[in-house]
Formats: structure tokens, C-alpha cells, sequence
């Protein structure tokens, strides 16, 4: 008996593509970010987390999880910090700011935007990181004090990457809505 490949049109089949989609444009994002001159190497735009926060709308929790891990782990195979400090920082930050954001978009999406969980989520990511970054690598009290610069620049990290996300959303939903119209 010869078995069939299965069909690649099946939800689960679609679903792995966008994923995988999701990966890739995460994975680039973390890359390009890498290349951009920022003022410490824990200031981080968090333009791959757009790739997590439209995994969370388009495909769900458990998925957005899965593209957050995949991207951080491809990402920094590439660019050469697996395992090291820098990858385990942005391992814990990305999973703790996909679990509030998760959390929040769970309860509250009918309550706060995508720009507001993004926000959240930049500053569980710096928290997090922050908190990573004094116990394990700096154990000085004046690290602390840089905490405001962090929290402002997660402000404005959280609403860009909130707000592309929003426009992002519309227009897939858009192009969804549009094809499902075709068929």
C-alpha cells in the first residue's frame, strides 16, 4: 500500500507554515537588530517580538511560546552566542514577556491594545533581564540605578513594536477576510 503525503491545505499543515513563517521573520528581526549601534548590549529594540506578538493573535498562547523559543535559540546560533550570557538573558526575558503578554492578551483583549501588552511585555523583558543580570553577572547595587533609562527606553521599544503589531494584525486579518471571500 502506498501512503499519501498529507494535504497541504490542512489547518494543521497551514498552521506549522505560518509558525515556521513566524520563526524566520523573528529569527531575521533578531539579527538585524544585532547589527543596529545601541548604548549596552541589554538594550534591545524588540522588533522580534512583533513576530511573538502576532503569533499570540493569529495562532494562540502555546505557539507564540514556541516562536518566541525558536527564534531566540535560531537567532543566537547565528549569531554566535548560544549558550552564553547573552542568549540565557534574552531565553528568560523573551519566555517571561510572552507569558504576561499571553496572560494579558488572554483576559484583556477586548480592554487593553496590542500596543498596551506590548508595553507590558517590554517591561517584564527588562525587568527580568535586569533582575538576570545583577544576580548572575553584576552584583552591584548601582545597576539599579540605571533601571529608569531601561524602563523608558521599554516604553518606547513597546510602543513601536505595539504599534506595528496593530497595523500588522489589521492588514493580515484584511488578507485573511479578503481570501476567505475568493473561495
Amino acid at each position: 500500500m502506498m501512503s499519501h503525503p498529507p494535504q497541504s491545505d490542512s489547518p494543521q499543515t497551514k498552521k506549522m507554515i505560518t509558525m515556521a513563517t513566524m520563526v524566520a521573520l523573528g529569527v531575521i528581526l533578531h539579527r538585524l537588530e544585532a547589527l543596529l549601534p545601541l548604548p549596552s548590549p541589554w538594550i534591545k529594540l524588540g522588533l522580534a517580538n512583533l513576530m511573538t506578538l502576532v503569533a499570540l493573535v493569529f495562532l494562540g498562547f502555546k505557539e507564540a511560546v514556541i516562536v518566541t523559543f525558536l527564534r531566540v535559540v535560531i537567532g543566537s546560533i547565528l549569531g554566535g552566542t548560544f549558550l552564553g550570557p547573552t542568549f540565557f538573558l534574552s531565553l528568560v526575558g523573551g519566555i517571561a514577556a510572552i507569558l504576561i503578554m499571553g496572560t494579558l492578551y488572554k483576559i484583556g483583549k477586548t480592554r487593553i491594545s496590542l500596543i498596551g501588552i506590548s508595553i507590558l511585555g517590554a517591561y517584564t523583558h527588562t525587568l527580568v533581564t535586569s533582575l538576570c543580570v545583577y544576580y548572575f553577572l553584576i552584583r552591584e547595587s548601582s545597576f539599579f540605578t540605571l533601571l529608569p533609562f531601561f524602563f523608558s527606553l521599554a516604553l518606547l521599544t513597546g510602543i513601536l513594536t505595539g504599534s506595528i503589531a496593530n497595523t500588522l494584525s489589521r492588514q493580515m486579518q484584511d488578507i485573511t477576510f479578503n481570501f476567505k471571500k475568493l473561495n
